[in-house]
């Protein structure tokens, strides 16, 4: 694998199907999925500004709605994640108060693991990307084409939560639904809510979506995590996302593996949209290196990128083009920028993901 080591740093509206009405909630119903009480859900909504924009009724209104919301300048208008209120209150109070007695760090039972999964078909990017930039960190962008496999399974997030706009990173990931993007819980949920407006854009470069828009059409996070809003180390979620012009989003751009309950120190690449300064959340960014015990529950990584990289996935066993999740981009200590903290993927991940793999836009 080539990866330069360097500076850091249109939307195509396709028609989405899987969504039966235009929803018109501000703050989503949560729900727990059923005897599984360690998870909490929610049907993806519109905020009330972007409802009042549909024309028609079904999934199709829904999305010319969205896509014309989520234009390139509101997109990068998006504020980065660690400007939410319940995360920066969460990152002082981890500040002061570093891991957590109550949460074990390491395995909690038997490894587990889904392979990675290839595309149905090659899929056909509608534009392409310029990776450069001017931005000069110890962070790097991998620089990689439009289609490369992990390209086109990582991508921005967008959202809105409590009437602002905010952007993190999420990855594709192969379930038998076919239909999960992995990111971080406060991506998803904050304060007690789910987030509305929410969309994936796969490959995201430089304002342009070659792959177009994806909504979500359910929202999950864990039970730990939606009702203590500084429980790091269960600050983990999933979205499932609809159809774009009948392709499931894994079907059709392939999707990375995850595994959960690995021993502490797998060699990872870490990639993601960082957004808070230095950068400007136009480019993919990587970085790379070993984990290490966070305590509380985390693992951590020398990785500098900032906001807006939250949900970006880190990679184990990877091959320069598919691997298995095995952590997140998630959250930092003041004190501490070269280190990126991700909760340590145990049996929350496992729960997590076992609820919402069989789910099929």
């Amino acid at each position: 694998m080539r990866i330069q080591r360097i500076a850091i740093g249109l939307v195509a509206a396709l028609a989405l199907s899987g969504v039966t009405s235009p929803g018109v909630a501000v703050a989503a119903p949560a729900t727990p999925a059923g005897p599984n009480s360690d998870v909490i859900s929610s049907p993806a909504q519109l905020s009330p500004d972007v409802a009042r924009t549909v024309t028609g009724t079904g999934a199709d209104a829904r999305q010319r709605a969205l896509t014309t919301y989520w234009s390139p300048e509101r997109m990068k208008a998006a504020k980065p994640d660690t400007e939410i209120p319940s995360v920066k209150a969460a990152l002082a109070k981890r500040d002061r108060v570093q891991g957590s007695a109550k949460s074990i760090t390491g395995p909690q039972g038997p490894s587990g693991s889904v392979a990675p999964a290839a595309p149905a078909a090659t899929p056909k990017a509608s534009a392409s990307t310029d990776d450069s930039s001017d931005v000069g960190t110890q962070a790097y962008y991998p620089n990689y084409p439009v289609g490369h496999p992990v390209a086109r399974t990582s991508g921005k997030v967008f959202f809105t939560l409590n009437g602002l706009n905010y952007v993190c990173s999420g990855t594709i990931v192969n379930t038998e639904g076919k239909s999960s993007v992995w990111t971080a819980a406060h991506c998803l949920t904050g304060g007690g809510v789910f987030a509305s407006n929410w969309i994936f854009v796969p490959n995201y470069s430089n304002g342009v979506a070659p792959y177009g828009q994806w909504s979500a059409i359910q929202l999950w996070a864990t039970t730990a995590f939606f009702n203590n809003n500084n429980d790091f180390a269960n600050d983990v979620g999933s979205a499932v996302i609809g159809r774009v012009n009948g392709w499931r989003i894994c079907d059709y751009l392939g999707g990375q593996g995850i595994g959960w309950n690995y021993p502490i120190g797998q060699y990872v690449y870490a990639f993601g949209y960082p957004q808070a300064a230095p950068f400007n959340g136009q480019l993919l960014t990587a970085e790379n290196g070993p984990t290490y015990n966070g305590g509380g529950g985390t693992i951590y990584m020398v990785n500098y990128m900032t906001g807006g990289s939250s949900g970006g996935g880190w990679l184990m066993q990877f091959d320069g083009n598919w691997g298995y999740l095995n952590g997140h981009n998630d959250f930092k200590y003041n004190a501490l920028p070269q280190y990126m903290y991700s909760p340590y993927y145990g049996n929350q991940v496992a729960n997590l993901f076992n609820t919402v793999r069989s789910i099929s836009a």
